[in-house]
């Protein structure tokens, strides 16, 4: 996949990170509910390569009741789930047990800031009753047993009201629309017909009718749910939500039992590796672990990945220090995005470590060095301001163009005008380029500092923003439409 189809597939990630945000959200704030993510990047749209296998289980988790959510989120609110025949592919499979929810949302991409609005919960069970009134989608390719689209009907007026009236016999709901009404009916159309209660204010692109019944999800609290018990179950789809709960939960009572788990080879790797996850950040050993499985030859890719992305989550120092050795790894066995995997969560984990950060920028794998770069943090500590200023100094055109765009992308214009009295020629010609990309505003002040030759630079560099025709949304068009005037 090039970089412009990871923009797009990150876009359409980002629905789903806004939609599992908002209903987090909306379930800790107004339900009672502790909610983890259950599947590791359900809340994050970075796009990787090396695809990880995991448990086939729903995104959040509630930690004080054990119950399951699949979160989706859509461009238009609609209860549609992707579905197959083929084994382990239809909707109803991955983990979700018949009480879990389904929880749709809708999501306005193109609102600032992003907009979310219109939860939908529904559980497994609801769905099953109301199958009989779903309808089946096209199918994506015309093999048997692949996937299509699977919707539960319902009704969402565009205007805001109330209703008035429901007549189950007759499938019919009135509602308010202004100061007249409206009279709604699925007729046979639903095997099942549900609405909001009478008397009941809706507003705009809210569900009132339904095929289902929506759920209940206020949280039961603490004591609801045995987890320690589950972690004994010989059900990996019961098993490993408890093994991942247990790092929110208190790992001190079950020790043990994580330590068995994760020594058991008979166990998938997945199971063993996350019961070390949920022991690292009070074991060094399981960090000490966790590490050989990034770092060690008889790992595979996606084993590698994953331990990564466990590492990250460590707020540890034995942690740090395990991802900076897998970032920095020599060992041709690494895969580079393994590698770039490693830098990320030193940039964006849950212990930021910016000094190790920074020996990766010039990485010589542009995977590596890229990924680094990316997450420097906006405020740079004094030591890395330090190693960058550095850079501006000596006559290494690849250090100083790292240095002078990451200097010019916070703003740090004064440091850059200042380095450009006595940086090498080369050089200087970089750090003007990264100044011609700041703002006009943050440069003009400081103008008077630099020689007539640099500001003449500068000034051409900012005469782009002047030129509608290179602007990013004219930017290309020229060239596309002279391809379109071949006329015979």
């Amino acid at each position: 996949m090039g970089f412009k189809e990871d923009a797009d597939f990150a876009r359409f990630l980002s629905m789903g990170v806004y939609a599992a945000d908002a209903i987090t959200q909306d379930l800790e704030q107004n339900h009672g509910h502790r909610i983890i993510e259950l599947e590791r990047y359900a809340k994050a749209n970075k796009v990787w390569q090396t695809k990880v296998k995991r448990m086939r289980l729903p995104d959040l988790m509630c930690v004080s009741c054990g119950r399951r959510f699949e979160s989706k989120g859509k461009t238009r609110l609609e209860v549609k789930l992707s579905d197959s025949t083929l084994p382990g592919r239809a909707w109803r499979d991955g983990g979700m047990r018949l009480d879990d929810v389904f929880a749709f949302a809708r999501v306005d991409m193109k609102a600032n800031p992003v907009r979310v609005s219109n939860l939908v919960y529904v559980t497994r069970q609801s769905l099953e009753d109301a199958l009989g009134s779903s309808k089946e989608g096209n199918r994506k390719s015309v093999s048997e047993g692949s996937e299509m689209d699977r919707r539960w009907p319902m009704w969402t007026p565009e205007y805001a009201g109330e209703v008035v009236a429901v007549d189950n016999v007759l499938k019919k709901v009135r509602v308010t629309k202004g100061t007249s009404t409206y009279l709604y009916g699925s007729g046979s159309r639903w095997d099942t017909f549900h609405t909001l209660a009478v008397g009941t204010a809706f507003e705009a692109g809210q569900p009132v009718a339904f095929s289902f019944r929506m759920a209940e999800v206020a949280c039961p609290g603490d004591g609801s749910w045995n987890w320690q018990k589950d972690l004994l179950s010989t059900d990996e789809d019961i098993r490993f939500p408890a093994v991942k709960a247990a790092r929110f939960l208190g790992v001190e009572t079950v020790e043990d039992i994580l330590l068995s788990i994760a020594g058991d080879e008979a166990n998938d790797w997945r199971l063993r590796l996350e019961a070390h996850a949920s022991l690292a950040p009070t074991r060094p050993a399981s960090v000490a672990a966790l590490r050989v499985l990034a770092e060690g030859t008889d790992s595979t890719d996606e084993v590698r990945m994953e331990a990564v992305f466990s590492l990250s989550e460590i707020d540890t120092e034995e942690a740090v220090e395990a991802l900076y050795s897998v970032a920095s790894s020599t060992e041709p066995a690494i895969p580079e995005e393994v590698r770039a995997a490693a830098a990320w969560g030193l940039g964006i984990g849950a212990r930021k470590a910016p000094a190790k950060l920074i020996r990766l920028v010039n990485d010589p794998s542009v995977l590596v060095s890229t990924h680094a770069v990316a997450v420097m943090p906006s405020e740079l500590p004094q030591e890395c301001l330090e190693e960058l200023l550095d850079w501006l100094r000596a006559d290494d055109l690849h250090r100083a163009a790292t240095a002078a765009h990451l200097l010019a992308e916070r703003d740090l214009v004064a440091e850059l005008v200042s380095a450009l009295q006595t940086a090498p020629e080369g050089v200087r010609r970089l750090i003007v380029l990264a100044l011609g990309d700041t703002s006009r505003e943050a440069v003009s002040g400081l103008l008077s500092q630099l020689d007539v030759q640099s500001r003449a630079g500068i000034a051409t560099l900012w005469a782009k923003k002047d030129d509608w025709l290179r602007q990013p949304d004219t930017d290309g068009i020229l060239d596309a439409l002279k391809l379109q005037t071949l006329r015979r």
